[in-house]
């Protein structure tokens, strides 16, 4: 435990650096256990927003109370909206089914999730494009062969936050703005 923290703060203290005008490159294998969340957060100031890098689902640890997930996020200071991207295990008896989400909440309100893809199209060890893009006017969610467009108009500082809970995944080539 006290590693995973001293790595979060260590990937925080990267994070904050980043600037808007230049993206770095960055790789995170987020390896959190079962009810539990890792999370890394840098702002963007806008007026675009943007991650891109590449996710892939590596283990899953049994869970009771929260799903495994692992996700980009955006959103404001303020909390009135947030859209999130990412894969989800959904557990079914013995079984698990992976898929991957689009959500955005509004206001404390949660629009349906959009499911990315059919069923069975995200599996455990593949690697898979992620992008989630904002601005004025909305923006795209990204997720391997899967688009949809995200309805949320962003502006001023934003969380760019990437969210993993319940499993290992590989966050790679990630940029964040830029």
């Amino acid at each position: 435990m006290k590693l995973v923290k001293t790595l979060c703060a260590v990937a925080a203290l990267t994070l904050s650096g980043l600037g808007t005008a230049t993206a770095q490159t960055l790789e995170y294998d987020c390896d959190t256990q079962a009810e539990h969340f890792s999370v890394l957060k840098a702002v963007q100031s806008g007026p675009d927003y943007r991650v891109t890098g590449n996710i892939s689902l590596r283990e899953t640890f049994a869970v009771k109370k929260y799903l495994t997930l692992g996700v980009v996020q955006f959103e404001p200071e303020d909390g009135s909206w947030r859209a999130r991207l990412g894969i989800v295990v959904l557990p079914s008896g013995k079984q698990t089914t992976v898929i991957g989400t689009l959500e955005v909440t509004r206001n404390g309100v949660e629009d349906p999730p959009k499911i990315l893809g059919e069923v069975g199209a995200f599996v455990k060890g593949q690697t898979y494009p992620i992008a989630l893009t904002l601005g004025a006017g909305g923006g795209t969610a990204t997720l391997g062969r899967y688009s949809a467009p995200v309805t949320v108009p962003a502006s001023g500082k934003v969380d760019a936050s990437i969210i993993c809970s319940g499993g290992e995944f590989l966050f790679t080539d990630l940029k964040l703005g830029g």
